[in-house]
């Protein structure tokens, strides 16, 4: 059995407020992006030449976005009501996702 990348997610999708995503390292995203978050297509695609720490982080911002989206922020949102509705998304996400979670937290060997 081939042993996966250590940038790759444990997972191969993550439920996002009842919407199932999937995740993928790309090779075919632009040097000016990091990652892209499709919500039509339910996909989440992260560059595949990052440290693992940065495709951590990366994963998370993108997930975000799709948190953003289902939950129906507008720009005209509030801070408030946007890091309240993002904290029970990012938890409901993390809490749904345990693999995903712990891999998301761990830390990087120096």
């Amino acid at each position: 059995m081939k042993k996966p990348k250590a940038n790759c997610p444990p997972c191969k999708h993550v439920d996002v407020l009842a919407h199932k995503y999937k995740l993928e390292l790309s090779s075919t995203l632009s040097d000016e992006e990091m990652g892209r978050c499709h919500t039509s297509e339910q996909l989440i695609l992260v560059r595949d030449d990052l440290p693992p720490d940065g495709t951590k982080d990366v994963f998370l911002h993108e997930i975000l976005h799709a948190i953003h989206f289902h939950m129906e922020l507008t720009d005209s949102s509030s801070e408030e009501s946007f890091t309240s509705r993002t904290a029970t998304g990012l938890r409901t996400v993390l809490t749904r996702n345990p693999k995903l979670c712990s891999w998301l937290f761990s830390t990087s060997a120096p």
